[in-house]
């Protein structure tokens, strides 16, 4: 997805989609079920995230001193594609970096984020948001300065055959919220099992029993999804606590 045009930096799925149709090419990938902006690998810079050459700035030397914890991470971001950026953004393989986070929540190194950018807000409403944030490992504060960390695990999606409208409440059974493409065991109303799907870091950590209220597109590939990515409107009407006890002893 397009992240910046023109010096300004686009937020929301919905901006990004719009920019992209009018300079590169948008096609439906039947594997997605969406349109997607499609840039020729000719016309292409690809950036590694895990050779990162940091600059001279005070965000950079706090990136460097975030992932000396994180060993094996890379940058990616603003960081990686303009040098410079206002947060931290890190990227990794390894599941394992997630208990590493957890340690570095319970002992006061990071801290949870406590507002929502107004032009973040998509899909899930800005007090939801805010409230998930609040409660992230993969989201948090490093040094003051806020920081995103994907853990990413690349497998291969059948294709969607049919897509239907859906609105309704879903209740969160079991499932893998901590890595990329999250992938959630859900119940529907009438018994329905599904499964919640999303490749966005505002849909991870949520926990068992977690109820939504959705408005959006049911996808049927080899199992039936619930894409979080492709819904209307999404709201939370039910939260089990989770507490990260911090360590100070």
């Amino acid at each position: 997805m397009p992240r910046v045009i023109g010096g300004r930096k686009l937020k929301t799925i919905k901006e990004s989609i719009e920019a992209a149709k009018q300079i590169t090419v948008v096609r439906y990938i039947e594997e997605i079920g969406r349109e997607v902006p499609l840039v020729p690998l000719e016309y292409a810079e690809i950036l590694d995230p895990f050779r990162w050459k940091p600059g001279d700035s005070e965000i950079c030397r706090k990136t460097n001193r975030m992932l000396d914890y994180l060993p094996g991470a890379g940058v990616t971001g603003s960081l990686l594609y303009d040098g410079d950026g206002k947060d931290i953004d890190l990227l990794t393989f390894n599941p394992r970096h997630y208990s590493i986070l957890k340690e570095m929540r319970q002992n006061g190194i990071t801290e949870p984020l406590d507002k929502v950018e107004f032009e973040d807000v998509e899909v899930l409403g800005i007090e939801d948001m805010r409230t998930l944030k609040a409660r992230r490992l993969l989201e948090g504060k490093f040094q003051k300065v806020p920081y995103t960390f994907k853990i990413v695990n690349c497998e291969e999606w059948e294709p969607v055959t049919n897509k239907k409208n859906f609105s309704g409440t879903v209740k969160l059974v079991s499932g893998n919220g901590i890595s990329l493409p999250v992938k959630y065991s859900g119940e529907l109303e009438d018994g329905t099992n599904v499964k919640l799907t999303s490749f966005r870091i505002r849909f991870t950590e949520l926990p068992k029993g977690t109820i939504l209220q959705v408005k959006g597109y049911l996808l049927e590939r080899n199992f039936l999804d619930l894409n979080l990515d492709l819904a209307e409107e999404i709201r939370i009407v039910k939260l089990p606590e989770t507490t990260i006890e911090r360590d100070d002893s």
